[in-house]
């Protein structure tokens, strides 16, 4: 195509992998990543990466601690 405004390469609305939600979870929790830094480093969009963090969040210690778990994001 010649069409300078086709965007076939980008596609929106996809699912995250488990592999983007392993990263997600070892860059937030272990290396104290902002999302914003993880949306950028993921090509991801700030709000798909703040959504899921929201979505996985687990309370431990009598919810005392928040921390966020790939597969309890997976399973929501």
């Amino acid at each position: 195509m010649d069409n300078p405004n086709c965007n076939t390469g980008h596609k929106k609305y996809q699912h995250l992998t488990s592999e983007e939600r392993h990263i997600i979870e070892v860059r937030f929790n272990e290396d104290k990543w902002t999302i914003y830094a993880i949306a950028k480093s993921l090509g991801r969009p700030y709000n798909t990466i703040k959504n899921e963090i929201n979505r996985g969040t687990v309370y431990l210690y009598n919810g005392k601690i928040a921390r966020y778990k790939a597969d309890k994001g997976e399973e929501a």
